[in-house]
Formats: C-alpha cells, sequence, structure tokens
C-alpha cells in the first residue's frame, strides 16, 4: 500500500472513532488484535488488511472508494514483506496472540459459545501442549518463509522466550468452549507425518529427534481417543466427533457467540483468512453442516469405525521413519460403514 494512501486510511479510521474511546482500545476490541497490534496500525508500519478494512467502514460509517479513489482491492492489500529469522518470529507471536485474543472474547459467556471444526490435518490447538510438535510448527514455518540457509536443522532452532509466553496463554483457552463439532478427515494424520519426512528424509530432523516426534504423536492420539469416543475433553468441554468418507479440503474454524459469529479459513498453518460477515459466515456455516452429510458421528456411537480410524493414525506414526514413497494409505473410500 502506498504510504500516503495507508496514512490516509488511518487519519480517517481514527476520526471517525467516538472520542471518549481511545483508537487503541477500539481497534483491539473491533479486531480482536493485541494492544501492540493496534499501535502498530496506528502508526502505518502494519497495513491494514482487507477484511479489517470492510469491518471498520461498517462500524464507522465512512467509504474506502472515496479515500482510496479507483485503487480499490488492491491498494488494500498487506504490503509484500521480506521474512527474516526475526520478522517471521514477530509474525508468529502476532499470530497467536490474535487467536488469544480472539478466543478470549468469545470466552467472555461460555455458554454462548460454539464452534464447528472441519479438519484435514492438525490444528495449533492439538499441538500446543507437545515441545517437539509445536517447535516443528514453528520451524517449519520460518524454514519456509525466511531466508535460512538450506541446511538449517531442527535443532538449531531454539524457541524465543516471547514465543514460549504466548504459547502458555493460548493452552489456558484452547480447549474451552461449550459445544464443538470435529468433523474429520479420514488421513487426519498423514499431512503431518509427511511434512515431519519430508525433513527427516533431508537430514535436517535425526533420528533421535524423529524418536520423540513419535512418542508425542501416539501420546496425541492416546489423548484424543477418548474425545473422539466419549465426547468430553480435558477442559470438560462436549466435542462431538464426526468421521467423514470424504477428504476434507481445508482446515476452518467457525466461532459463534451470541450474534457475532468469525470464520477461521487455514489456507496455510499460520495465517488464516478471517471472516466476519454475516452473508458470508452463513454460507461457511451450511458448507460445514453439509459436510456431516457424508460423515458419521463417532463420539458415543460406532466403536468399531473409531477403532478402526484409531488403528489408521498409528499406522501412519508406525511408519514415520518410512519415506512417503514407500507405503500407501488408504483412501476416503476404504471406510468401511
Amino acid at each position: 500500500m502506498k504510504k500516503n494512501t495507508n496514512r490516509d486510511i488511518v487519519d480517517a479510521i481514527i476520526d471517525r472513532i467516538p472520542p471518549n474511546i481511545k483508537p487503541v482500545v477500539y481497534l483491539m476490541d473491533k479486531l480482536d488484535i493485541n494492544k501492540d497490534s493496534a499501535y502498530r496500525r496506528i502508526k502505518g508500519n502494519i497495513p491494514f488488511t482487507f477484511s479489517e478494512l470492510a469491518k471498520l467502514s461498517a462500524e464507522l460509517d465512512f467509504s474506502l472508494d472515496n479515500i482510496i479513489k479507483n485503487d480499490g482491492r488492491a491498494a488494500c492489500k498487506n504490503t509484500e514483506v521480506k521474512f527474516n529469522l526475526s520478522s517471521a518470529e514477530d509474525f508468529i507471536v502476532e499470530r497467536l496472540d490474535v487467536y488469544y485474543h480472539l478466543k478470549k472474547t468469545y470466552l467472555k459467556d461460555i455458554q454462548a459459545y460454539r464452534s464447528i471444526v472441519s479438519l484435514n490435518k492438525y490444528h495449533i490447538f492439538f499441538i500446543l501442549k507437545y515441545d517437539n510438535l509445536f517447535k516443528f510448527y514453528y520451524y517449519s514455518w520460518i524454514y519456509q518463509m525466511s531466508d535460512l540457509p538450506i541446511h538449517f536443522s531442527f535443532s538449531d532452532l531454539q524457541i524465543p522466550e516471547r514465543i514460549t509466553a504466548i504459547r502458555k496463554k493460548l493452552i489456558s483457552v484452547a480447549f474451552e468452549y461449550n459445544h464443538s463439532d470435529l468433523i474429520l478427515d479420514p488421513n487426519f494424520f498423514l499431512n503431518l507425518i509427511r511434512d515431519i519426512q519430508y525433513y527427516y528424509k533431508r537430514g535436517l530432523i535425526s533420528t533421535d529427534e524423529l524418536a520423540l516426534f513419535k512418542d508425542e504423536l501416539y501420546d496425541l492420539i492416546a489423548h484424543l481417543e477418548p474425545v473422539f469416543r466419549k465426547g468430553r475433553n480435558d477442559a470438560d468441554s462436549n466435542t462431538y466427533s464426526y468421521l467423514s468418507s470424504i477428504s476434507i479440503d481445508t482446515n476452518i474454524i467457525q466461532m459463534s457467540y451470541k450474534d457475532a459469529i468469525t470464520t477461521m479459513i487455514w489456507y496455510n498453518p499460520v495465517y488464516p483468512a478471517f471472516e466476519y460477515e454475516t452473508h458470508e459466515n452463513i454460507i461457511y456455516r451450511k458448507w460445514l453442516e453439509s459436510l456431516k452429510k457424508f460423515s458419521v458421528l463417532i463420539t458415543r456411537s460406532n466403536y468399531g469405525l473409531t477403532a478402526n480410524f484409531i488403528k489408521k493414525q498409528q499406522m501412519f506414526i508406525h511408519n514415520l521413519e518410512n519415506y512417503c514413497d514407500k507405503y500407501e494409505t488408504d483412501g476416503p473410500s476404504h471406510i468401511e460403514f
């Protein structure tokens, strides 16, 4: 975004915020961002995303067209950022903090909070409690997004204290909700297994480190099995799990709290697209609910199907040392109902 255009937008937003409310506080509340992120947007260090601008223009009744002339959507896109190790760290910290504040907002009234989730691979909330899996989440992101040496290994990475601190905060709220529906891809663990195998094959993950991954993955599936089966997690939250007979395209989380609805679409593991508009959220809700037509409820039912699903994920973990091209997996069509 051009600097003067961004400044005009920031000024327009600040001018329309009620005088009795601090701009930083207003942005934190309306955009579900932390204090530092709000300051950086006001200072122009980080441009507003298009979805943020759309929401603010509706809330504050100003026209983007009048501000950015004919630049339209292109002028509202985030500027290209060349990631280095430091900026990738900042990005992770900001993202995790956004998730924390968003979840805190929806937990103001736990009885009114519901979510529906489609999962084709692991989600950050699942691996928060596991040191090596969480480190891999961070490692794979910065390896892809930063200008690191090609032989930068998993053992070379040290988790910054800032990330450890926000991880602990996120753990405190990640598993609390009133009711959640999980719709699972039958090869739920496979994509994570393949990601780990890629770095192992490259020699960036050692055999000893692979063994640690294996232990944590076995522990994770053992922890999830009673949640899938009984419908209650450690925070005593209701979880209904559905096993899809077709492939799930992407991870989508839709959270609803009274009249507020937010959808997060995870095209990559770190930076989701946020949707706040009612009409779009209704479409996403219909899509998520439609997946149940091709799924079977495994919570408190279908113990045989649940056992087969768990066994299949354990098979993926068992084959962690093998490269992806050395074994095949049963696709969705092989699930027996």
